[in-house]
């Protein structure tokens, strides 16, 4: 039987990837106007507001049903809360050009998970995929080659990808039952609610000089209402469409996306391990999520 392609769903995830891997440069670009856990609660704030705005002019002031607050939970503390405070704490730990690439094994980390929380087979080509993927990771963060970059935030990178990619597979679930606008809206709310509390806590101080730029409040706004809220939204129709693990192959060209965005806008330098390792990643989600398999490869070698 052919398999029907559903060409909404992908453009909407290669819109998501540009979001998403420009807006992994604009956070770290925040990071100089912003504590770290002073601008995730602001963001989600902003994106949230946009959210329930939606929601309630699309469909009223609608409750969930009561089985589906669980799921809804799992995204706002998993895809949301934890990914949030590890991202922007990582981010300002490290270079945007390593950001990017970490962030980038999503779909390794998503096709080894499946196996845990959806039961999917695990085969030699995803354990292909993931060591491609991982030895890419690993060398350029065991080169170290930008000034800002350190083993912490690498560290911490990696736990917002984990977070992220556990909270994608309580997406599936809780669309049975609401609508994805729903989910978004309502798990980014209550994630902002944590964030705020949290950051009430902890943050001596909400902001440093320079926030009230024009060039920095247009990122903020930017980051929080389109690649934030809009992203979110866009991510989660797909997956309702697609799955998590096919939405999760559209994240191959973030790091490309990310990395160039550094370079651009960031002003980083760029080096030889940078590319290898965006190789290493790509050629290992590639692997890994079946977009490539090694005997049509030779069987297109032996043809040519």
């Amino acid at each position: 039987m052919k398999k029907t392609v559903n060409h909404d769903a992908f453009l909407s995830l290669v819109l998501v990837v540009f979001l998403w891997g420009i807006n992994s440069v604009s956070i770290k670009y925040l990071t100089q106007y912003f504590p770290p856990l002073a601008l995730a609660p602001i963001r989600l704030c902003l994106a949230s507001g946009l959210l329930l705005t939606i929601v309630f002019y699309r469909y009223g002031f609608r409750r969930p049903p009561r089985q589906a607050w669980l799921p809804i939970a799992g995204v706002a503390l998993f895809c949301i809360f934890l990914h949030q405070i590890a991202l922007t704490t990582g981010i300002k730990a490290t270079s945007g050009t390593h950001a990017v690439i970490i962030l980038g094994s999503n779909p390794l980390f998503t096709a080894l998970l499946a196996g845990f929380f959806l039961k999917e087979p695990f085969t030699a080509a995803k354990g292909l995929g993931i060591a491609l993927g991982i030895s890419g990771l690993l060398f350029v963060v065991a080169g170290n080659t930008q000034g800002e970059a350190s083993m912490a935030g690498d560290s911490i990178m990696f736990i917002a990808t984990i977070t992220f990619v556990i909270g994608s597979f309580f997406v599936k679930k809780a669309t049975a039952t609401v609508s994805p606008l729903e989910i978004t809206a309502y798990s980014h709310s209550i994630a902002a609610i944590a964030l705020l509390l949290l950051g009430l806590l902890i943050n001596p101080a909400w902001s440093y000089s320079g926030e009230l730029h024009v060039w920095s409040i247009a990122v903020l706004l930017f980051s929080s209402f389109i690649s934030t809220a809009i992203g979110a939204l866009l991510w989660n129709m797909a997956i309702e469409k697609v799955g998590a693990s096919t939405a999760s192959l559209f994240q191959n060209a973030s790091p490309v996306v990310g990395v160039m965005a550094s370079a651009f806008f960031l002003g980083e330098q760029l080096y030889w391990q940078h590319f290898a390792a965006l190789t290493l990643v790509v050629l290992g989600v590639s692997f890994g999520t079946g977009m490539l398999q090694i005997p049509a490869l030779l069987r297109s070698h032996r043809n040519g």
